[in-house]
């Protein structure tokens, strides 16, 4: 039995480098060889357990590039020549499987439509196939890394894109945050996009990439007007504040105009807190793009990676600038002191390398 190691999360801060057999390729999908791994805020609520599995152990990891190593026997090709030592990137629900050195897919391509529908236990339809684009020769491997997160931050932007002409206020300059608003400048016509974060080196790369102003939380508070944005984005992961009136959340309510909307794309298991009275006085609209398949099916998140994919090569999202570090697969308690480190770090994004 062939065996591969793979990074198993066993409790919340508890990790074992596991030796797990290969998976069998399915019938209708790949086997893949892992190339490369982003690690997403995803991976780290996972790690410090502000999200969590139905059971454990799993293994970490998503935002995943893999090279076919073989292909099941009733793979569909219509509209797409896939070959052995192709590279796939993969946008699915779930939030498992990539640190390992194979997985499978069951892929959907732009143009296919197909479904494999089942009810989660986190309370949403899900879908078994995930939505999959093959990628050029012409774009390398750690570009090919951020295809994913684009795909998330598109869903959520194209599912609920601010009017022209607004002004635009995005919550956290991470990854996500600086894709969206890269999107959102470039190509959605708003009157001004600034943002908000607490790290001030992302602001500062944030200045960089897409917004006009960059503010520290206390900043946005004491400089900018009550009732100024008509949209919100909000970016940020679990938060917790000792004052709540400094809630970033509340906060951002209190900045949005009386019918303005808040765009959630962040996912915490933890409860957060929304100001249901500043809801229903200025009749605020909260909307996100769900992860419900019976509502935003795969077939059309397919669509979405294969834009996602034209985003950075386009240069519309500027992946090349998001890259901080590349760490190998091999060095494993590097790895897990950057899971125990993510909070704290100026980075944006590192890609675990698996190529030798």
């Amino acid at each position: 039995m062939q065996t591969m190691k793979a990074v198993q999360l066993l409790a919340p801060r508890k990790t074992v480098l596991a030796d797990l057999p290969v998976p069998p390729t399915p019938a209708d999908g790949l086997l893949m060889k892992t190339r490369c791994v982003s690690i997403c805020s995803t991976d780290i609520s996972f790690f410090e357990g502000h999200l969590f599995p139905s059971e454990y152990p799993v293994i970490l990891g998503h935002e995943y590039l893999g090279e076919v190593v073989d292909i099941g026997s009733d793979f569909d090709r219509t509209g797409t020549d896939v070959r052995i030592g192709d590279r796939i990137v993969y946008w699915g629900q779930t939030d498992f499987g990539g640190f390992a050195e194979y997985r499978t897919v069951r892929p959907i391509f732009s143009g296919q439509v197909k479904e494999d529908v089942f009810h989660a236990d986190r309370d949403f339809h899900d879908d078994r196939r995930a939505a999959a684009v093959k990628i050029p020769e012409d774009m390398s491997d750690l570009e090919a890394s951020f295809i994913e997160p684009v795909t998330g931050a598109l869903r959520s932007v194209l599912s609920n894109p601010p009017r022209i002409g607004d002004r635009v206020l995005v919550m956290g300059t991470g990854p996500i945050g600086v894709i969206a608003g890269s999107v959102i400048r470039r190509l959605l016509a708003p009157n001004s996009v600034v943002s908000v974060d607490s790290n001030a080196a992302r602001n500062a790369f944030a200045e960089q990439q897409f917004s006009q102003r960059a503010y520290l939380p206390d900043e946005l508070i004491e400089t900018v007007e009550d009732g100024t944005f008509d949209y919100v984005f909000d970016a940020l992961p679990t938060v917790k504040v000792d004052d709540e009136n400094k809630d970033p959340r509340r906060v951002a309510m209190r900045k949005l105009k009386a019918g303005g909307r808040y765009i959630l794309y962040g996912a915490s298991q933890e409860m957060q807190k929304f100001d249901t009275w500043l809801m229903l006085a200025k009749g605020i609209t909260i909307r996100s793009a769900p992860f419900d398949v019976t509502s935003f099916p795969m077939h059309k998140s397919a669509n979405v990676i294969a834009s996602a994919m034209q985003m950075l090569r386009s240069g519309v999202v500027d992946g090349k600038a998001l890259l901080s570090t590349v760490h190998r697969f091999d060095d494993y308690d590097g790895l897990v002191d950057i899971f125990e480190n993510y909070r704290s770090t100026t980075d944006l994004k590192t890609i675990v390398d698996f190529r030798r």
